[in-house]
């Protein structure tokens, strides 16, 4: 077992201390790894470079020598001694939903940045003991013990955010046997009874999607800023949301956007949480984790954020098209989907997937991927004569991946999307997913479908906008895509 004492360092300054005992188990020498990356965000981090006053001391405290072999990791000599001490001070000055801030009344840490395993020993234990004033609460999804966070081993360690403060608000509900847990940081939030009720709604529905809720507790972790911003990571049973400006939930439009970021987060709980590609069955956080699949893991989940809101009931039909508007008109403002495929484009989120980047190189794993979740789903539809849907496709590759312990392909996933369509996808993923600027020809044969089709306007500044609209009543094909659609319009 690896323990962890984490301290606040330099609260003015942003530096979080960190000690790591760890038992040599009488090796001569042992690799000390950082992780290289963090599993929602497909590129390197470089980890390393916030990392300052690194030491390395035996159980009498005296000094080990060590060799830097790569970025982020040290080579440590301990012949003959049974434990060492790693001592280090963290830069933690970024609050967003996926890094690390401290100051003097909050210590927010995204362990995968900060913490160190021991290279071949990834399955053991850790513990964090945090030094902070008594009342201080945790909010985490790791179990608590006497103060200390338990982590079976490092994989979970490294998907644990943790708040420690003693300004949380903390929130409790269930749905169905899980416990669902609201913690906010940085203000009160004003709605909570509300946010409770929408939540359930959304969470009901993705839960009989997949066919159950796979932890006996969920934690939303909000970040409430002052500043305006917006970003949300997900991890295997909780998630942590950063938004703002907090005075901003009074507006309508703001809170259902922080819905829509938590629905989209909350379904990362089965989609990559747990149906995970082959490449990241298990995660190697030495290096990167390439996969031309993330128009399923980020595709999807961003089609299913918002079309669950409207699923539900949340959002009525005008605050979806308004989304999925949104939606295609970044699709069709992007030069790039002419120039790289979705499958490529997810392949080089390593590069750069999170830059603006060369102008018109490349496209999104979340609008495009979204897109592609849309066209497969009317397919399946169609084919099936609404006796199937995408639905059906997620809840069968959930059941032949996590619930058999194992990852997917692209084979696989075409097969279920095949299975529940009952026709070839052969020309699906020929033009959808591997080609180039034939997307667009694909959406608008799925919308006329349902009746739908797109107008585009200029307004006086020159920018365009393409809104998806209705042109014809609904048919039962679209009464079976779109659930609610007879109480919507």
């Amino acid at each position: 077992m690896i323990k962890h004492l984490v301290s606040i360092a330099d609260a003015i300054a942003h530096f979080v201390g960190i000690e790591s005992t760890i038992e040599t188990l009488n090796v001569a020498e042992m690799v000390i790894q950082l992780p290289a990356w963090r599993p929602g965000r497909y590129e390197l981090g470089n980890f390393a470079k916030n990392i300052r006053k690194f030491s390395v001391q035996n159980e009498k405290g005296e000094s080990l020598p060590f060799k830097k072999l790569s970025k982020d990791s040290w080579l440590i000599s301990c012949k003959g001694i049974a434990t060492i001490k790693l001592s280090y001070e963290y830069y933690a000055n970024q609050a967003d939903a996926g890094a690390c801030y401290v100051d003097a009344e909050l210590i927010y840490l995204n362990p995968v940045h900060c913490f160190m395993f021991v290279l071949g020993r990834i399955d053991e234990a850790h513990t964090l003991s945090f030094e902070v004033p008594q009342h201080w609460e945790i909010a985490c999804q790791l179990p608590k013990e006497n103060g200390k966070l338990m982590a079976p081993n490092f994989d979970m360690l490294a998907d644990s955010p943790l708040f420690v403060s003693p300004n949380l608000q903390h929130h409790r509900f269930k749905v169905k046997q899980t416990d669902f847990h609201f913690w906010f940081q940085g203000a009160k939030f004003p709605f909570i009874q509300k946010l409770e009720e929408d939540t359930r709604k959304y969470a009901l529905w993705q839960e009989d999607l997949f066919g159950d809720l796979p932890c006996p507790d969920y934690h939303f972790l909000y970040l409430l800023l002052p500043n305006a911003f917006r970003h949300g990571v997900e991890h295997l049973n909780s998630t942590v949301i950063a938004m703002g400006p907090h005075t901003d939930f009074e507006k309508e439009d703001f809170y259902h956007d922080f819905l829509a970021i938590s629905s989209h987060e909350l379904f990362h709980l089965w989609n990559i949480k747990r149906i995970r590609p082959n490449e990241m069955w298990p995660y190697d956080f030495t290096k990167e984790n390439y996969s031309e699949l993330g128009y399923v893991y980020e595709g999807v989940t961003t089609y299913y954020g918002d079309l669950t809101l409207w699923q539900c009931g949340v959002w009525d039909w005008e605050r979806y098209r308004n989304s999925f508007s949104a939606d295609i008109t970044k699709h069709l403002t992007n030069e790039g989907r002419y120039n790289y495929s979705v499958a490529e484009s997810s392949f080089d989120t390593w590069l750069d997937g999170y830059l603006p980047g060369v102008p018109g190189r490349k496209v999104s794993i979340y609008m495009e991927g979204l897109i592609a979740a849309f066209i497969a789903d009317v397919i399946i539809i169609e084919a099936s004569e609404g006796k199937n849907c995408l639905d059906d496709a997620m809840q069968l590759l959930y059941n032949r991946t996590w619930k058999m312990n194992s990852g997917y392909s692209k084979e696989m996933y075409q097969e279920v999307l095949e299975t529940t369509a009952g026709i070839s996808f052969d020309a699906y993923f020929s033009e959808v997913i591997a080609g180039r600027g034939k997307m667009e020809n694909w959406l608008k044969a799925a919308l006329d479908k349902l009746g739908l089709s797109i107008e585009k306007q200029v307004d006086e500044t020159g920018l365009i906008k393409y809104n998806v609209v209705k042109l014809l009543e609904p048919t039962n094909l679209q009464k079976r895509f779109f659930g609610f659609w007879s109480q919507s319009n």
